[in-house]
């Protein structure tokens, strides 16, 4: 049963106004990669009473996390699953056992409003939302909406057009994209992705180090294995290379590694320490599979931007123009990895450190929450029914 909020928007919390209530839905939480998810919940804890359901063990977790359940989803995964296995009515019998279950949580937690991470979760968040009337938001990526196919984000966008659906978040580039696919653009605005900017803030002048860094998760489209062969052409040049990666790609990096005699350090060190990571260097290389082409815009270059490095980063096919926007101005774009040495060999323009600041800052959480929170905080003033369960629908 959903009970309304008295919450007014904008006003204090006192005892007579309980903090609105957000049941978050992520696939795999707490994934390690994933720190825009966790971020957008360390920012806005403090506002809202926040519950997470994931439906997927993750094989490498960040070492804290905040609470979570899990309640395990049998069927093809709603986000990474291809459409045509995926059952878009959600009235299979496993599908409904799952239903049921998350159902059991809605009744006891009663959120005001539910937020999903993938555009692919709408498809759940809409049938809840039908059955327990409660509105919901969703905050896209970049896997999610990248080289899908048509059918699927058709399939997607019509779930997000529900009129329980308050907002979509999307990526500048990306809201073009699903707009093409139908979603309203009444409901989707553009944003950047997620980060904490204060935590990876380094405006200081450093001397340099001689150490370049890669990081990211070890999957086949981040392409470590050029990064590898970077280092291995640079063994005369004084720099030294570490990549800090976890993943199901890792073996295949370390085979390569030790083949060529090891020019890269193999290391991982959780998300909450990486702030203090990245002044050990002077430069990020991003390679990216330039065949799988679904890169989007790592929230790493963000930090590494934060923190004063100098970003050279995989350009790809039909990208270059939101890869510019997203940089701006703070980092070089490069084709093949043999044209890296020499933008690793010559100090990184002070003009480009000073914009990549400035690009940083848009990916700031505390300057973007608000498309969030102000979609959330206009709940209690809708009119809800107070008295409908699931029995009604």
């Amino acid at each position: 049963m959903h009970e309304l909020s008295s919450l007014q928007a904008g006003l204090p919390t006192t005892s007579a106004r309980r903090r609105p209530r957000v049941l978050y839905f992520i696939v795999a939480y707490p994934t390690f990669s994933e720190t825009y998810m966790h971020e957008e919940i360390r920012s806005l804890v403090g506002e809202y009473d926040v519950k997470i359901i994931t439906y997927r063990r993750t094989a490498s977790p960040r070492l804290e996390s905040f609470p979570y359940e899990l309640i395990e989803y049998s069927d093809p995964c709603l986000v990474y699953g291809k459409i045509e296995r995926i059952n878009l009515e959600m009235n299979s019998p496993t599908q409904e056992e799952f239903l049921r279950k998350v159902g059991a949580v809605i009744e006891e937690f009663k959120p005001d409003v539910m937020h999903g991470h993938y555009l692919g979760l709408g498809l759940l968040l809409s049938k809840l939302a039908q059955r327990y009337h409660i509105p919901f938001t969703l905050r896209t990526h970049s896997m999610d909406v990248l080289s899908e196919p048509r059918e699927k984000l058709r399939a997607f966008c019509e779930a997000a057009n529900s009129a329980w659906c308050l907002r979509v978040l999307a990526f500048p580039s990306n809201r073009h994209r699903l707009l093409a696919e139908g979603l309203s653009s009444t409901k989707t605005v553009s944003c950047w992705p997620v980060l904490n900017f204060a935590r990876f803030y380094r405006p200081e002048q450093r001397l340099r180090t001689g150490r370049v860094l890669c990081a990211g998760p070890a999957i086949a489209k981040k392409a470590h294995g050029d990064f590898v062969d970077l280092a291995a052409s640079m063994r005369e040049s004084g720099l030294s290379f570490d990549l800090y990666s976890e993943g199901p790609q890792l073996k295949d990096t370390r085979v390569k590694n030790d083949s060529l005699g090891g020019p890269v350090s193999l290391k991982y060190a959780d998300p909450d320490n990486m702030p203090e990571v990245y002044p050990l260097y002077d430069w990020l290389v991003y390679p990216s599979d330039t065949q799988i082409n679904k890169v989007g815009l790592p929230v790493v270059i963000a930090e590494a931007q934060a923190a004063g490095l100098g970003v050279c980063w995989q350009e790809l096919p039909g990208r270059r123009g939101e890869q510019l926007d997203f940089l701006g101005g703070g980092g070089f774009l490069f084709r093949s990895i043999s044209e890296v040495p020499a933008m690793l060999l010559r100090p990184y323009p002070e003009e480009m450190r000073q914009c990549g600041f400035a690009a940083a800052m848009r990916c700031d959480i505390e300057q973007h929450k608000g498309l969030l929170s102000e979609m959330w905080h206009q709940v209690p003033e809708r009119s809800f029914p107070s008295n409908l369960t699931a029995l009604d629908v």
